[in-house]
């Protein structure tokens, strides 16, 4: 389904505003920094109607609205207030990692149902700063018509009906009764229920994820539609909250003379088995491209994440990362630590040896780190010389401090750079959670601290932050 990505980019939207800080409204310089990278995403993708930042109130913050391919970012005295929505409502239940899918209907704007007729899927995920405290939700506004017209395309034989009904048995497509369709918005209705209609194929499939069925006059043939991403099911770190589980495509075949083989005279007999040939390479052709997809799919997930030169998670993730855990560690009363690792005289390095060497340097750094904290950690580089570890479920300080010990015994092994022997020694500065700090720029401040401490007092070792 197209929902694939999106949830990717829903995270991402709760990125710019976390990491912006946008919820903090009195200061419009932050605002406007998420703004401009909403719009950025808006022109990038070409698939949401509406990206958006709501408050705790309702009231939209952030919105942009792609407008036919121009997205623009909306005005604030025409911003909307949606706290009577459903979609927000039971958005304000959500928790760190979830995320919300809406059903699929019709938007509605200022109260009354958008002309034309807009089908909708809202994505939501909360928002948290950085004390852990809810400051709002950010919202993607799926243009659902991308994906009934992938849907219709099964619709190509005139004689078929076509259909996909929702899990209240409403239909959102009905190629050959289009009146039928999104019948829910426009009062109960129930009589244009699926079940309602067709009363004795409904009982075929009622409680079936699938099958076939000879009805007589033709065949009745029904699959599950699941509306939910199914990359992001099985992430460990996203939870899936949704109304609408369920679809069913549901296709009528009326019935039709059958052909024989046998008689079929010879041309006719070479044509069916080319086109079976042909399918069946088309076919072959259209998994390669898949398998191709989902390969570039990871490479940007990584280039995402990733530091390009020693392959360390970067720095926008591991503050993702670093919420995360700051989250589970409140609720579960367990503690991290950071480490914060700089690199003494780095530009030396580098103006004698070249960046070469440098980046040969920082490899062998990186690849120190990630052998000896690689149980129950996140290593990152920062940016330059940079680096840091968050180690989370920590049960004892002690094990922190024979991790780093060890790291700097590694790193004592002097580097071989163009045949000579050089030692690059290392000043670390280490912070704990809950005790040093109750948010992550508390935390990561005195981590911070304790490292210029250790390396204005003589380098090559560590501190732990002291209040």
């Amino acid at each position: 389904m197209a929902l694939d990505n999106i949830g990717k980019d829903l995270l991402l939207l709760s990125d710019f505003i976390e990491i912006n800080k946008a919820y903090g409204s009195d200061d419009k310089k932050l605002i406007k920094r998420a703004e401009l990278n909403t719009l950025a995403l808006s022109f990038r993708k070409g698939l949401y109607d509406q990206l958006r930042y709501l408050d705790l109130d309702g009231n939209e913050v952030i919105r942009i609205n792609y407008n036919n391919g121009i997205p623009t970012i909306v005005p604030k005295n025409q911003l909307q207030n949606k706290q009577d929505r459903y979609y927000f409502q039971d958005s304000l239940k959500l928790k760190d990692g979830e995320i919300y899918i809406s059903i699929l209907d019709l938007n509605i704007e200022h109260g009354k149902i958008e002309q034309p007729y807009k089908p909708m899927i809202r994505l939501v995920t909360p928002i948290f700063d950085e004390y852990g405290e809810k400051r709002g939700v950010v919202i993607l506004n799926y243009l659902a018509e991308y994906l009934i017209d992938g849907l219709k395309l099964f619709s190509l034989e005139q004689k078929n009906h076509h259909m996909l009904i929702n899990s209240d048995n409403y239909f959102l497509i009905y190629d050959k009764r289009p009146e039928l369709e999104f019948a829910f918005m426009f009062g109960e209705n129930k009589d244009k229920k699926y079940s309602a209609i067709y009363p004795k194929t409904y009982k075929c499939f009622k409680n079936r994820q699938q099958g076939q069925y000879s009805i007589g006059s033709g065949i009745l043939t029904f699959d599950s539609v699941f509306s939910y991403p199914e990359n992001l099911k099985s992430d460990k770190y996203v939870s899936i909250i949704n109304q609408d589980t369920c679809w069913r495509l549901i296709t009528f075949v009326p019935s039709v003379p059958l052909w024989s083989l046998s008689e079929m005279k010879g041309n006719e007999l070479l044509i069916v088995i080319s086109l079976l040939i042909f399918s069946v390479i088309i076919s072959l052709l259209i998994a390669q491209l898949q398998l191709k997809k989902i390969m570039n799919n990871n490479e940007i997930n990584k280039l995402a994440h990733h530091d390009g030169l020693t392959g360390l998670i970067n720095r926008g993730y591991f503050n993702k990362l670093f919420h995360w855990k700051m989250q589970s560690a409140r609720k579960d009363n367990t503690k991290l630590a950071l480490i914060y690792i700089d690199l003494d005289a780095f530009k030396d390095l580098n103006d004698n040896f070249g960046h070469s060497a440098g980046d040969l340097a920082l490899k062998a750094i990186a690849k120190n780190l990630h052998n000896v904290f690689s149980d129950n950690a996140y290593v990152a580089r920062l940016g330059g010389d940079e680096f840091a570890i968050l180690i989370y479920d920590l049960t004892t300080h002690q094990t922190v401090i024979e991790q780093v010990e060890k790291f700097i015994k590694n790193n004592n092994e002097p580097l071989i750079l163009e045949d000579i022997s050089y030692h690059l020694s290392t000043s670390i500065g280490i912070a704990f959670f809950p005790e040093h700090g109750g948010c992550i720029n508390e935390v990561m401040h005195n981590a911070d601290a304790a490292m210029y401490d250790i390396k204005h007092s003589g380098k090559n070792g560590f501190k732990i932050f002291e209040l």
